[in-house]
């Protein structure tokens, strides 16, 4: 059996966060109404553009599989930054906190040897 198939396909749960990464990145981009009215609540506002590149710019590493381990990195950061903005705006953790676990179970799932103490 070859290490494809060896694989879990929970591994998928990652498309769940990167989709809702693109989704939310895609919205700063654009600068949404409501997405820039967020950004701005939570003192952001200003920024708005160029977080939403960086949103995507840490997806696009994440799906080349080369640079999928660093990108998987970005983008937990990212995710850390967005738990952080909801924190400060004494709003809901809740979308933060869906995003990271989706990102960590399935790249959990993706790579375990990712995780691994020892090589």
């Amino acid at each position: 059996m070859t290490e494809e198939q060896k694989r879990s396909k929970w591994r998928y749960l990652w498309i769940i966060a990167i989709g809702l990464l693109i989704l939310t990145g895609v919205l700063k981009v654009i600068s949404e109404e409501s997405m820039v009215n967020n950004m701005e609540e939570a003192g952001f506002g200003h920024m708005t553009f160029w977080l939403g590149i960086l949103e995507l710019s840490c997806v696009v590493v994440f799906l080349i599989p080369k640079t999928r381990n660093i990108g998987f990195l970005l983008c937990v950061a990212y995710g850390g930054g967005i738990l952080a903005a909801e924190w400060i705006a004494l709003k809901s953790i809740i979308p933060g906190l869906v995003v990271l676990v989706f990102l960590w179970a399935g790249m959990y799932f993706e790579n375990p040897r990712f995780f691994a103490l020892r090589s």
